[in-house]
């Protein structure tokens, strides 16, 4: 990195706002309109808020949180704080009271933006434990007309007082910004906390300038293309593919009403490129089950032989099909498969990514099968992002390809593998006792399991703390043998249970959506997920289900019994985190009895 090249993400929008003043930077639907910012507006209002923020008491260096479903907001408030030389810390609107408290504290936030009316019932309700607080800044006010607190301020009111400043004094804010440093803390990004509290990881203005190098260099884009931003942008994926790729690249941001609306959103925007977490896909290909089920005979059977043909066309690399192969596919994706991709909104989509978690081969197969160009990467939070990407034409030995521009990878003497390059975060945010047990030396122990390779690029086998060694000694990968099972549209959460057990066992949640459908298809009545999870033929089709993916696994990592979880896992039971990762404790805990009985007959 030199002064001549880099720039911090605040210092890049003011470069694209100089530049490209006029051009589209962002779109927000509202009330069904789509709404478009410049990039000179986009700076305009983000360096207003910052001398609101500092009007209404911020300091230089301040840490503020933002609470809230994804909008044009977010981002403008995240840039603001950082024009300030801020520190944003992002805290997912699903967190109930208790964990936002946690995370504020931890963080030590004296200002916090929230959405909307349950959001500010949220933090009024532990403002009392909250000393540093100073205000709470509400994007919508909606149903706040009768609140009376000195703290309560809402956004518009806050871009008001900083348009004053700044018309008496122009300079109000760039005195501050001025003396921004890449080393400086751009954001605290929360660890998902699926084995303990979360952690504060503290990233950089120059992890992010190394992270839009990253993305600059292995996502092909071209300014103006469009991305929806739906994943949540206090995780890092979401910051590193829609926030800094879009600032780097100019591409358009664009944030739907809601997350209930991202299916109509994503057919409207019909975007570029495309991030899904693995859960998405397999929503999709659940979607697309449904779809079959609920259509006439001949395009149910028409769109079943798609599908199977997709897994098989899949199976390979496209750089490797045959001409006969590619023949196929263009018959099949003149029937079917294109009018499947404008129906999952990916009809423009030339590039899809995946990443956050291990991926079910046999999912990966078929989506790719049916013209998804989709690559895998590896990263986490500490590493600002993708650490390795799949190339374009996904040609690689390893499944999370090869490390990025700036990265080195190799794997230590235990199997885990280890990341060092600009990218590594600065650490655990008054915490170095957690800092120094995961960075040494400069590198970074990833706590994943991992293969290297001939051609240089990586696997990913498990997670480190997740391997389980059954009762006879052998090493098992639970992520393996749930992707398989989870390959299935009809099962949304497979947890195995092998850890010292004679035979691997699993609590299975089914898939809300494609279940029902299929059990009105079936002519079997029910009331609730509870009884249709008592039901003897869904239990009996579920079993189904997990024998074709046993087939696909060793014997001894096949699911020999089964446990139906009567109930969705939930954020606010503590099953699972904000970003759906299961909290394998927690679940053994509650449903203790449940395992102990999938083991009963054995120990008899």
């Amino acid at each position: 990195m030199t002064e001549e090249t880099y720039l911090s993400i605040t210092q890049m929008l003011e470069d694209n706002a100089r530049k490209y003043p006029n051009d589209i930077a962002l779109r927000q639907k509202k009330f069904g309109i789509w709404q478009e910012m410049t990039w000179q507006a986009y700076l305009d209002i983000t360096q207003t808020i910052a001398a609101g923020l500092r009007a209404n008491g911020a300091e230089r260096a301040a840490h503020v949180g933002i609470i809230a479903e994804n909008c044009e907001e977010w981002i403008l408030a995240q840039l603001g704080t950082n024009f300030l030389s801020g520190v944003c810390c992002g805290i997912y609107p699903t967190s109930p009271a208790n964990e936002i408290l946690h995370l504020l504290t931890s963080a030590d936030c004296s200002m916090v933006f929230v959405e909307d009316q349950e959001q500010v019932d949220k933090v009024l309700s532990i403002e009392g434990q909250l000393p540093l607080l100073k205000k709470i800044i509400v994007f919508n006010t909606k149903g706040l007309q009768n609140y009376q607190h000195d703290k309560l301020v809402s956004l518009d009111t806050l871009i008001e007082q900083g348009r004053q400043q700044l018309t008496q004094q122009p300079d109000y804010v760039n005195e501050w910004h001025k003396h921004q440093h890449p080393d400086d803390t751009a954001l605290i990004v929360f660890t998902s906390g699926s084995t303990g509290l979360p952690k504060a990881a503290m990233i950089s203005y120059a992890n992010m300038w190394h992270e839009m190098k990253v993305v600059s260099e292995t996502i092909r884009t071209e300014p103006g293309q469009n991305i929806l931003s739906y994943l949540p942008l206090c995780h890092i994926a979401e910051q590193a593919v829609s926030n800094l790729n879009a600032m780097r690249n100019r591409i358009v941001i664009n944030f739907g009403e809601s997350l209930r609306t991202i299916r109509t959103d994503l057919q409207e925007i019909a975007p570029d490129l495309f991030f899904g977490v693995p859960r998405i896909w397999e929503k999709m290909q659940a979607e697309i089950s449904v779809l079959a089920s609920r259509s006439g005979p001949l395009r149910q059977k028409l769109i079943g032989m798609a599908m199977n043909r997709a897994h098989a066309l899949g199976s390979k690399l496209p750089v490797n099909w045959n001409r006969k192969e590619r023949l196929e596919f263009r018959f099949w994706d003149a029937l079917v498969y294109r009018h499947l991709r404008s129906y999952l909104g990916l009809a423009h989509c030339h590039y899809a990514m995946t990443a956050a978690a291990p991926i079910s081969p046999s999912l990966l197969a078929q989506l790719r099968g049916m013209g998804i160009r989709l690559c895998e990467i590896f990263g986490m939070t500490e590493t600002t992002g993708a650490a390795t990407v799949q190339p374009w034409d996904m040609n690689s030995d390893g499944r999370i390809g090869f490390p990025t521009v700036g990265v080195e990878c190799k794997i230590a003497e235990d199997g885990e593998l280890l990341v060092k390059g600009g990218i590594i975060f600065k650490g655990y945010y008054k915490n170095e006792q957690a800092t120094r047990d995961t960075i040494t030396d400069g590198w970074l122990h990833t706590g994943d399991i991992a293969t290297a390779h001939p051609d240089g690029s990586f696997s990913i086998v498990d997670r480190k703390k997740d391997i389980m060694i059954n009762a006879a000694g052998k090493n098992l990968s639970p992520s393996l043998i749930e992707n398989t099972v989870k390959a299935s549209p009809y099962i949304k959460e497979c947890i195995c249970i092998a850890d010292q057990r004679p035979y691997v066992a699993a609590l299975i949640q089914i898939d809300p959506d494609a279940i029902p459908t299929w059990a009105e298809n079936a002519g079997i009545t029910y009331t609730t997920f509870k009884s249709l999870t008592l039901n003897p033929a869904v239990i009996e089709f579920i079993a189904s289900e997990v024998e074709k993916a046993n087939q696909q696994l060793a014997r001894v990592e096949q699911i020999k019994r089964f446990y139906l979880l009567p109930k969705e896992l939930d954020h606010d039971d503590g099953e699972v985190t904000a970003t759906m990762k299961v909290r394998r404790k927690n679940i053994a805990e509650q449903f203790a009895t449940e395992i102990e009985q999938l083991f009963a007959e054995h120990a008899a």
